[in-house]
């Protein structure tokens, strides 16, 4: 699965513009907000967003790599959930640990709430 790591984070312009207008937000925080929408493959990935505002750009360079890293080393891609993650300035200071507990604990949660509801629908 090594192949998959190479597109965990490659979307098209036409892909985030429908992501953004169906996606629901799974997290609010002071530091950053997640948007998840069911993955349009067969496998989920992510989109982080880093505003100028927020950091220089080995801050936001960091935190980029900190979310994809632990998107891919957790295997988060395979709840089949496409994740955006919007940092805000204060989530500049996260370490690895804090973003690593709240992208786990929020896609697990999610994924779970899922499978729960497609089991109601097939009953």
């Amino acid at each position: 699965m090594s192949h998959i790591a190479q597109y965990l984070s490659a979307f098209t312009q036409k892909e985030i513009k429908a992501i953004f207008k169906s996606a629901k937000r799974a997290y609010k925080g002071p530091g950053l907000d997640i948007l998840l929408v069911p993955a349009y493959r067969q496998y989920g990935r992510i989109l982080v967003i880093t505003p100028r505002k927020v950091g220089t750009a080995p801050e936001r360079n960091r935190i980029r790599r900190r979310l994809k890293a632990i998107f891919y080393q957790e295997q988060l891609y395979n709840h089949k959930l496409d994740c955006f993650v919007i940092i805000k300035k204060p989530g500049i200071h996260f370490d690895y640990d804090e973003l690593k507990s709240k992208l786990s604990s929020i896609l697990k949660e999610e994924a779970s709430q899922r499978e729960i509801s497609q089991r109601e629908v097939s009953l």
